[in-house]
């Protein structure tokens, strides 16, 4: 029988583990070897649920035999665990966004490299169906070229660790900027040039930026906005929302990554809810991660692309407190 590629989850913190954790285990020739989290109740819970072994501290899962591990601790964590798990040779699957400042982002891109080990950053949008069609037309030059993109990411407001700006890094703005700033880039093949933002505190009443907007600029001329905000209310029907409006010079694509649902009446609840279909990229995402556990390969999604679209977040928190446009500090690796 063929060995299995031993992935361990270090946190549940973040609610992606879940998911993560499921796709896992349709993959023939992946296990999970093992969970760790310092939140024991949580912890030995999932590793019931996983039929696994769990451990209260990540540094005794990082002494096992695994090959890579997916890290979805609080943000602020992301850097210390990558860079350990780096150290111990383990190829790191790493939650967005992939650190909350660009000497953190440095430090975890130079560990991977010293330790040739492969870091990825979890964004399963590049693996959701729609979005890789329409990279396919853009690449085909169906719309011509790019001129600006208007994009949208909204979301229900998250709880705990996530209100804390020194764990989260920020608000709505670090949290949902992130994913737009990637496909934008991936799409225009461009860096960032410039951003401003306006962001605040106007929805929720929770002490964070809950709403906001960030209007970037590329090296090349593209510009686009990012609409961020926590905007969806505890009844909206979905949670996912990744909406895209790109304009070309022989056309305009417009791309709803979260598009695909069911509706469903509940009588005896009184509810109404919508459940995505085929389209979250989670399983792609993880595929390719026990690809490059297996292999070694480059990945499809790395750390630098993680790092790339962090640099938007903090320029767009930058621009916000000076009320004024500001250039894009980029990672020096």
């Amino acid at each position: 029988m063929k060995e299995k590629v031993k992935i361990g989850i270090i946190s549940f913190e973040h609610m992606h583990a879940l998911s993560y954790s499921k796709a896992l285990c349709n993959i023939e020739d992946a296990e999970i070897a093992g969970i760790a989290d310092a939140d024991e109740f949580r912890g030995t819970q999932m590793a019931a649920e996983f039929n696994t072994k769990y451990y209260k501290y990540y540094k005794e899962l990082l002494e096992t035999d695994l090959t890579g591990v997916v890290v979805c601790t609080n943000n602020k964590m992301h850097c210390q665990v990558s860079v350990d798990a780096a150290n111990k040779g383990k190829h790191v699957l790493v939650e967005k966004p992939f650190a909350v400042d660009i000497e953190s982002a440095e430090k975890m891109l130079k560990a991977a490299e010293d330790n040739k080990i492969k870091i990825m950053t979890a964004f399963p949008m590049r693996f959701n169906s729609n979005v890789l069609e329409a990279k396919k037309l853009i690449d085909a030059g169906e719309i011509g070229d790019i001129l600006c993109i208007i994009g949208i990411n909204h979301g229900k407001i998250p709880s705990g660790w996530f209100l804390d700006p020194t764990l989260a890094g920020g608000g709505c703005v670090m949290d949902h900027t992130v994913h737009l700033s990637d496909l934008m880039r991936w799409f225009v093949n461009s860096e960032y040039k410039k951003v401003y933002c306006e962001c605040g505190n106007l929805i929720h009443n929770k002490n964070i930026d809950d709403c906001g907007i960030v209007n970037v600029e590329f090296e090349n001329g593209v510009f686009a906005s990012i609409d961020c905000s926590w905007a969806h209310h505890k009844n909206y029907t979905i949670w996912p929302q990744v909406d895209m409006e790109i304009i070309g010079t022989k056309g305009v694509l417009e791309v709803k990554a979260c598009a695909q649902t069911e509706r469903i009446y509940n009588a005896k609840e009184e509810t109404v809810g919508d459940v995505a279909w085929n389209e979250s990229g989670d399983e792609g995402l993880i595929r390719e991660f026990v690809d490059v556990c297996k292999t070694g390969k480059n990945p499809f999604v790395s750390g630098l692309d993680g790092a790339k679209a962090m640099e938007v977040a903090l320029a767009a928190y930058q621009s916000a407190a000076a009320c004024r446009t500001v250039e894009v500090e980029h990672i020096q690796i």
